[in-house]
C-alpha cells in the first residue's frame, strides 16, 4: 500500500484507529437494523434470518436519505 501511495501522490490517505465504529457508516447501518428494525426479533433458523436481513437491506437501498444520514453522522464525506 505504501508503495502504491508513493507512486500516486494525488491520493491522500488518512490513518484511522484500528477500531473506530463511530467513523464507519456500515456500523451505523448494522446498529439501525439490529436495534431499531429487528429489535426483539427471533428467527426460527439462519435461513429465516438471512431472508429477513436481505429484505431489510433492500428496504435501506430505497432510503438514500437514511444512508446519507449515517455517513453525515461520522463527520466524513465522499467529496474532496
Amino acid at each position: 500500500m505504501k508503495r502504491y501511495l508513493a507512486e500516486h501522490p494525488s491520493i491522500e490517505a488518512n490513518a484511522f484507529p484500528p477500531y473506530a465504529p463511530e467513523l464507519n457508516p456500515v456500523d451505523l447501518v448494522w446498529a439501525y437494523v439490529k436495534w431499531s428494525r429487528l429489535a426483539n426479533y427471533c428467527p426460527y433458523d439462519l435461513t429465516e434470518l438471512r431472508a429477513t436481513l436481505d429484505k431489510e437491506f433492500i428496504r435501506l437501498k430505497r432510503r438514500p436519505d437514511l444512508l446519507e444520514s449515517f455517513l453525515a453522522h461520522t463527520g466524513l464525506s465522499l467529496g474532496p
